[in-house]
C-alpha cells in the first residue's frame, strides 16, 4: 500500500483499518476523492453496494476545517456515507474535539497497537436523517414523535451491531397504529360509527383502516371519517412492520430497508398529525 499526503505516523492505522474493511467485504481505495465535487480526500475510501465509508486516519487527532467541510458537503449532497476519523487509542482527544465531531456527524475510531479496531463514536449517515414540517401538531404525542425522531437520527454506523433504527421505526408504528385504533373507537362513542367498541378492537391494523373509510360504517347521514388518500398512507406506512420483521440476506438489501424505514419514518409525523386532528374534531 503506498500512502502519498497521509503522514507517516499514521500508515499503521490505515493499514489495520485497510485490512478490516476489506475483511468485511469492502472495496478499499487509497487516497482517492468520493468524488470530483468533494471538498477534501481522505486516506481511504471503503465502498460496498451504494455505501461509502470514509475514514481519515491522524496519529494526533485534530478534527480541522478541511474534515468538517467534507461532512457539511456529505450532508447537503446527503450522500449514503459515513466518516469516520481513525487514531490511536493513545492520542489525546480533548473535549473541544468531541464536540466537533458529534457537530459534524462524524465517527471516531480507536486503533491500538494490537491492531484491535474499535468504534469510539458511530458516524451519521446524512441520507439517512430525517426531519417532519415544523408546522405539525402531535397533541399529548408531542414527546413520542420527537423521541422516535431523535433515536432514528442517532449516529449508528454499518460496521457496528447496534442500530437504533428499526427500534425508532417500532416505536413511530405503535403511535400510529394506536391513534388508528383511537380515532375508531372515538368514532363509535360518537355514534359516528354504528360498529361496536368490541369490533373495532378485533380488528387488525388493517381492517380498522378500512372501517374508518367504509361507507357502510357509518352511521345514516355521516360520512367516512378518512378519505382515500390517508387511507392508502395508512396502508402504505403499515407496511413498516414488513420491513421490522424481514431478515435481509445481503448488504445491499439492508441498505434498501434502511432507506425505506427512514422514508416510512418521514411519513410517521404527517400521518399522527392528521390522526390527532380527526379525533378532535369527531
Amino acid at each position: 500500500m503506498k500512502y502519498i499526503s497521509t503522514p507517516e505516523e499514521a500508515h499503521p492505522i490505515a493499514n489495520v483499518v485497510f485490512e478490516f474493511m476489506r475483511k468485511h467485504g469492502f472495496a478499499v481505495k487509497i487516497e482517492k476523492a468520493l468524488d470530483v465535487n468533494a471538498p477534501y480526500t481522505t486516506t481511504l475510501t471503503a465502498t460496498k453496494s451504494r455505501l461509502n465509508i470514509l475514514f481519515e486516519t491522524q496519529y494526533q487527532i485534530h478534527c480541522d476545517q478541511s474534515i468538517k467541510e467534507l461532512a457539511l458537503w456529505l450532508h447537503s449532497q446527503r450522500r449514503y456515507a459515513e466518516l469516520f476519523i481513525a487514531t490511536h487509542r493513545l492520542a489525546h482527544i480533548s473535549w473541544d474535539i468531541f464536540r466537533d465531531l458529534d457537530r459534524s456527524g462524524i465517527g471516531l475510531i480507536l486503533v491500538d497497537d494490537k491492531d484491535t479496531l474499535e468504534i469510539e463514536r458511530p458516524p451519521k449517515n446524512p441520507a439517512l436523517i430525517i426531519s417532519h414540517d415544523p408546522t405539525l401538531r402531535f397533541g399529548t404525542y408531542e414527546k413520542k414523535v420527537k423521541t422516535c425522531m431523535t433515536k432514528f437520527n442517532s449516529p449508528c454506523s454499518f460496521i457496528s451491531d447496534k442500530n437504533p433504527r428499526r427500534d425508532a421505526a417500532r416505536d413511530m408504528c405503535e403511535i400510529v397504529e394506536g391513534l388508528t385504533e383511537q380515532l375508531a373507537i372515538r368514532a363509535v362513542k360518537r355514534k359516528h360509527i354504528t360498529l361496536t367498541e368490541k369490533n373495532i378492537t378485533d380488528q387488525d391494523w388493517s381492517g380498522q383502516i378500512d372501517t374508518l373509510r367504509s361507507q357502510k360504517a357509518c352511521a345514516t347521514g355521516k360520512s367516512p371519517i378518512i378519505d382515500d388518500p390517508l387511507k392508502i398512507d395508512l396502508h402504505s406506512f403499515r407496511g413498516i412492520r414488513n420491513l421490522l420483521d424481514h431478515k435481509t440476506s445481503s448488504h445491499s438489501q439492508e441498505i434498501d430497508r434502511q432507506q425505506q424505514l427512514a422514508e416510512r419514518m418521514m411519513m410517521g409525523p404527517r400521518l399522527i398529525d392528521r390522526l390527532v386532528k380527526l379525533k378532535c374534531k369527531i
